[in-house]
């Protein structure tokens, strides 16, 4: 699904023209002129997905985090270590079903909640002061270089330098576990997303039965279920100016998600249901690329070629980066959660997500937030058709409670902290042109080992590729200690020579740099961290030649009878794909949209391990109509078209009208401006085809096994 970035270019957007001439609209004009008041409608325009944000609980959490070595761990694992602690993990996930019913509930029902709770406990709050105090220092030294200070001012000035420098020396010794941390991480999230969405993953649920709606996690829920009537209900019940304000962003996100959800399908290949993970890691790169091209001035596109390019390596140069500082967590921070950081140098929300324990926090959240909320849910859905989290003597216990909403924000500005603050890895890190000096000693060259002789083996191709690119660490954290020692060394001379200490410092800039980047692109790679403007695409230079950057979708057909087509090998994952829509290569591949659940996993029945590759051929039937035009990028979609069709309003007779309602700010300026008359029941993740309705499986029909047989909504 398009994510919280795409989302709020479309509220920016939409306040814009409503509070213009000739509308006047009186809350775009509060909104324009009230930040705070514009954090709740950001927070509305999160929409249903502020809930796949909700902590686990502190069981759970414990449960997870026991189960890997932090990354302060000091030492480093040996393979055969390694190989043991992996098939350790996946036996308890494996086992979990029968050694604690209640956690393994839990885990299916909240798997990006669980799969954030590990990565911060682990890997996020005890080694990003690292990466962060490292990145400080060395941007210090790299100002001394620069000035290049007389003797006074240097000997004022060093000593604390090499005090720090000891301090992060000490610091990255501690990290020597990283590399076993980090790899065990990816064997976890794997385990995880083996779990997935309703009907998918629940043929053999003695619970309740695969097509029972309470077994929806709670962001499908609202997604899936009776959507224009809950936006109905909240249109209804908001009285004050941050109640009104909130249904405004959430008006947004409901016609975003009717009208560019289809893109990230087309991209995938196949909807949320089917493809959950993949949905995720495609909606983070249409998110990261169309936060970079609204921000960036007069940004523009010739086919795949971007002006200005996403990345100059001569000048270090980029569109502006979302991982890197776009602090989305500020935009929704209607809890005043950005207060002081822990004395590990992350947000407190950050260690409640990590540990289960939220504390206070949730108690920041606007009680009229989570009146309306309720009241709205309420009057849409009978209690008794909501979704479980659970079981236990007295029945199912609800989904949706008190403070769940609370709880789901405290989540959510943890997880945007990691994504777009720029602490840690989720920098975009350059070290700039070379010295022309020779490497330092301290610098160590080898080989990448390939996952099998680090001892791993997790059963998908995606995780051998993730687990290939953070192999590299095992080489760079080594080093670090040894170039920050040399660094000193060399500051420390009586008559300082700085072009060898600039060269010191190249190298262990790069060094570091390295360790980073291999971090992030598979942070980026596994959908948990969104991708600098680097990754997004391909682009031709100056000279005529062309660039496919890395971590494009390089998948050819799987069919061994057809004939790779050239366009397959470098599609951007923010670029419409011509296999998804119908295009002269559609032929090849029959039925072409939607795919089915993909089955080339080793675990099966499960999810789509595979989420970095286009899906295999096969489609779920009867077939569903796209209608997202191919090689497009998001802009079309965001303003590019207006609207169409009569627009929304327009939804036509079950199962879709099948005709484009035009771009995302034309369809939302039309539903805010028709309160009620445009909120049909749509299913917002566009699941069986554009424009859908809300759907259920028919009586005795399980999409697990197809085809697949549908009824309208009741």
């Amino acid at each position: 699904m398009p994510n919280l970035a795409f989302n709020l270019v479309i509220l920016d957007q939409v306040i814009a023209k409503r509070a213009a001439a000739p509308i006047h609209d009186p809350m775009a004009i509060a909104l324009q002129n009230n930040a705070q008041l514009k954090q709740f409608a950001a927070l509305g325009a999160m929409g249903p997905d502020l809930f796949q944000y909700t902590p686990i609980s502190a069981a759970l959490a414990g449960f997870l985090s026991n189960l890997i070595p932090p990354a302060t761990s000091g030492q480093a694992m040996t393979t055969l270590q390694i190989g043991t602690q992996t098939t350790k993990i996946q036996t308890a996930l494996v086992n979990l079903q029968a050694t604690s019913p209640a956690l393994a509930f839990e885990l299916y029902f909240n798997p990006t909640g669980a799969i954030y709770s590990v990565l911060f406990s682990r890997l996020v709050v005890p080694a990003w002061p690292a990466f962060n105090q490292a990145n400080d220092l060395l941007a210090q030294i790299a100002v001394l270089v620069q000035n290049q200070p007389g003797v006074l001012q240097l000997a004022q000035e060093l000593p604390g330098i090499l005090n720090q420098l000891q301090q992060v020396q000490n610091l990255s010794t501690t990290l020597k576990g990283l590399p076993s941390t980090s790899a065990l991480l990816l064997v976890m999230v794997s385990g995880i997303l083996t779990l997935g969405p309703w009907m998918e993953m629940n043929s053999n649920n003695a619970s309740l039965p695969p097509n029972d709606a309470r077994l929806n996690r709670r962001h499908e829920f609202l997604r899936w279920h009776h959507a224009g009537d809950f936006a109905k209900h909240l249109l209804q019940h908001a009285h004050s100016p941050a109640q009104k304000a909130y249904v405004f962003g959430w008006l947004c996100h409901f016609a975003a998600a009717v009208t560019a959800e289809p893109l990230i399908n087309n991209i995938t290949g196949g909807p949320y249901r089917t493809h959950w993970w993949r949905n995720r890691l495609a909606g983070n790169f249409v998110d990261s690329w169309t936060f970079g091209f609204f921000e960036q001035t007069g940004a523009s596109m010739s086919g795949d070629n971007p002006t200005p390019a996403y990345f100059d390596p001569l000048t270090g140069n980029e569109w502006p980066s979302l991982c890197s500082g776009g602090n989305l967590q500020n935009s929704f921070n209607v809890g005043n959660l950005s207060g002081p950081l822990t004395a590990e140098g992350v947000p407190p929300a950050v260690t409640g997500m990590a540990t289960g324990n939220l504390g206070t926090l949730p108690s920041q959240f606007p009680a009229e937030i989570t009146t309306l909320f309720s009241a709205a849910l309420t009057a849409t859905y009978p209690a008794a058709t909501q979704p479980v989290v659970g079981i236990d003597s007295s029945g199912f216990i609800p989904a949706f409670k008190n403070n769940t909403m609370a709880d789901a924000y405290v989540g959510a500005f943890a997880v945007y902290w990691f994504m777009t603050s720029g602490r840690g890895t989720m920098i975009n890190t350059w070290p700039g042109p070379g010295t022309g000096m020779p490497e330092p000693a301290w610098v160590t060259s080898g080989s990448t080992p390939s996952p099998s002789q680090a001892g791993l083996n997790v059963g998908a191709t995606v995780c051998g590729i993730l687990l290939a690119i953070l192999s590299v660490l095992a080489f760079v954290t080594g080093n670090v200690v040894a170039g920050l020692a040399a660094l000193a060394a060399a500051l420390s001379e009586n008559v300082v020579n700085w072009a060898d200490v600039n060269n010191e410092l190249f190298w262990l800039r790069k060094t570091i740099f390295d360790q980073e980047n291999s971090m992030q692109k598979a942070l980026v790679m596994a959908g948990l961290a969104y991708p600098p403007p680097v990754m997004l695409g391909t682009q031709t230079n100056v000279d005529g030649t062309t660039v496919t950057l890395p971590w494009t979708d390089l998948t050819p057909p799987l069919d061994p009878n057809v004939t790779p087509i050239p366009f397959v090998t470098g599609v951007p994952l923010c670029k419409s794909n011509l296999l998804s829509s119908g295009g002269s290569d559609a032929a090849a591949i029959v039925p072409a949209y939607p795919r089915w659940l993909d089955t080339r996993n080793t675990v099966a029945p499960a999810a789509d391990l595979n989420f970095a590759v286009y899906p295999a051929v096969n489609g779920e039937t009867p077939p569903a109509k796209d209608l997202i035009q191919g090689g497009i990028y998001p802009q079309t979609l965001v303003n590019g078209l207006g609207l169409l069709n009569s627009g929304l309003t327009a939804a036509g007779a079950y199962p879709s009208g099948y005709r484009s309602f035009g771009d995302a700010v034309s369809n939302a300026n039309q539903v805010i401006g028709s309160p009620g008359a445009a909120l049909h029941n749509y299913n917002l993740d566009g699941d069986r085809g554009y424009g859908w309705h809300a759907w259920d499986p028919a009586a005795g029909s399980n999409p697990f096994n197809p085809p697949v047989q549908d009824v309208p909504e009741v």
